[in-house]
């Protein structure tokens, strides 16, 4: 009996030292994520509205994105219309987190979603990006803008995110 107990107790601690073990791992994983998600997001978002670049986009696109924006004349078109609301004047930054996804057999996949407030010569918007890591590398998965009819009004709520 003694040494059913001793094992069940091994097997137990063992348990719990690994769940601390992988607890600590992700939360300091997960901090390091939010910051260089974050740092990329930030950069991305100026680079593309600064002057409302194509080609900054296409350069930072996902596969995913890509296979979206296979139509160069759509692409172009959707920018010219962004373009309307003319150069960057002011950025106030990102707010959002990156996030863990385990899946079964195939691992995980790291995502991250950040919703900013910009003003630009034809208004305030909300720029939204998710961003996906392939390879190593953050990309962009999606890109919205929505202009701000009513400036003020309107405010980021970051605990009422989008769905990814």
């Amino acid at each position: 009996m003694k040494k059913t107990l001793l094992r069940t107790g091994l097997v137990c601690a063992t348990a719990l030292l690994s769940i601390v073990i992988f607890v600590s791992v992700v939360a300091y994983n997960g901090r390091r994520l939010d910051k260089e998600s974050k740092r990329y997001a930030d950069a991305a978002i100026i680079a593309i509205t600064s002057h409302w670049n194509e080609k900054e986009l296409i350069v930072r696109a996902s596969p995913q994105l890509l296979a979206t924006m296979k139509d160069p004349v759509a692409v172009q078109s959707t920018m010219g219309v962004l373009s309307l609301l003319g150069p960057l004047k002011k950025y106030e930054g990102s707010k959002g987190e990156a996030r863990i996804d385990f899946h079964r057999p195939l691992g995980y996949t790291l995502t991250a979603l950040y919703v900013a407030q910009a003003e630009f010569s034809g208004g305030p918007a909300q720029i939204t990006i998710l961003l996906i890591k392939v390879d190593g590398e953050w990309k962009i998965l999606s890109f919205n803008v929505t202009q701000h009819f009513f400036p003020g009004l309107w405010q980021t709520n970051p605990q009422k995110q989008p769905n990814i």
